[in-house]
């Protein structure tokens, strides 16, 4: 599982990093057509903050792979062996069941938003959602390992 998330890691990276630099671009152009030409498109702005949804929601992965989503560091930072252990188990529990309902919720969104079209794009607003159960399904395979890994017994006995 470990060599699959890492190859995912290294996708998402580069589908990030696409999406941001499209993002630029399209933001450039539209600045540069409303001041230059007085003319803006109608589907700008939309195009932009659906490429920023999916952004976000495709860098939680990146992120909970690094150890960098939410945590209280004042305290983590003060605990050893057991304890932290304990702390991040207990951590990672409440993060795979927030991921499970977002995987779920999300996909439900996506399902009914399959008959909404966006304004401008007119689009399946399904393709905006569908950025929720991706980003929120791989970031729980993430926790999970993570999880796994804590629960191994530790090698030396020491804590």
């Amino acid at each position: 599982m470990n060599t699959f998330l890492n190859g995912m890691e290294k996708i998402l990276k580069a589908v990030v990093s696409a999406i941001i630099g499209l993002m630029l671009f399209w933001v450039f152009v539209q600045v540069i057509t409303r001041y230059v030409f007085n003319y803006t498109p109608s589907f700008g702005e939309e195009l932009a903050r659906y490429m920023f949804v999916w952004v976000v929601f495709l860098s939680l992965p990146i992120v909970a792979k690094k150890g960098g989503h939410m945590a209280i560091e004042m305290i983590t930072a003060r605990l050893r062996g057991t304890a932290l252990r304990t702390v991040n188990l207990i951590g990672d529990a409440f993060t795979l069941i927030f991921l499970v309902i977002m995987v779920w919720h999300g996909a439900g969104m996506v399902m009914r938003a399959s008959f909404q079209t966006s304004p401008a794009l007119q689009i399946s607003m399904s393709w905006v959602y569908l950025a929720i159960p991706i980003g929120c399904g791989i970031m729980l395979l993430n926790v999970l390992l993570h999880f796994l890994t804590l629960l191994r017994p530790v090698a030396d006995g020491r804590d």
